[in-house]
């Protein structure tokens, strides 16, 4: 029974928001449509989302089409990530949105998980009411693209890119952050932008399906 109340609250209180549009220049391929075994990068992370109990999924720059998951197109083209963000917060019904890039699909559920839980503490802390993005954070690297934000900074956002493009930190600066620190290898939460990061990626997988 507890486990259900606990995947009832993360079904009302949090989105998936994940940014697909990227030009994927480096790459020379769309990195959506990339595959990590069977499965496309977009699909692999839609996947997590549900066996996180996140129900509802918001994409940003790409045009797939499945169950609980909404298609959401900018509002101020070519404003990169904040206009992703900017777009899906003010059509989205959750408090919060799990954001994730779509070039990060090894990321692990476990890695996931303690966002969440550590999220889960500061609503606690706060009374329900948490207004502050909340970062993952690993060795010296702080990630403003893998965290967990606020909806209601839809607004806030919107008056930064009106006119022009902004990038992810000037939001972060004007609101301030909290940040999760996780302990895990480079490899598992570094974007994969070039040829070189997917071949990487492919071989760390092969070695961890031989072992």
């Amino acid at each position: 029974m507890e486990n259900r109340k606990t995947d009832d609250r993360k079904k009302d209180l949090y989105s998936l928001l994940l940014l697909a549009g990227g030009k994927s220049s480096r790459m020379g391929r769309d990195k959506a449509e990339l595959l990590l075994g069977e499965k496309s990068f977009l699909e692999c992370i839609l996947e997590k989302a549900e066996m996180l109990g996140i129900r509802k999924k918001y994409l940003s720059g790409h045009g797939w089409e499945g169950k609980d998951v909404r298609t959401v197109p900018d509002r101020y083209r070519e404003r990169g990530p904040l206009g992703g963000m900017h777009a899906c917060f003010s059509v989205m019904d959750t408090p919060y949105a799990l954001v994730l890039p779509v070039d990060v699909p090894q990321i692990s559920i476990s890695v996931l998980q303690t966002l969440l839980d550590a999220h889960g503490r500061l609503l606690n802390k706060n009374h329900q009411e948490y207004i502050r993005p909340l970062l993952l954070s690993h060795g010296e690297r702080t990630e403003p693209l893998i965290g967990i934000y606020p909806a209601m900074l839809g607004r806030k956002i919107g008056a930064i890119i009106e006119k022009k493009p902004a990038p992810v930190f000037r939001l972060l600066d004007e609101t301030g952050y909290d940040i999760c620190r996780v302990s895990a290898r480079e490899w598992e939460l570094g974007n994969i932008n070039t040829p070189k990061d997917y071949e990487m990626l492919l071989e760390q997988r092969k070695r961890g399906i031989e072992k």
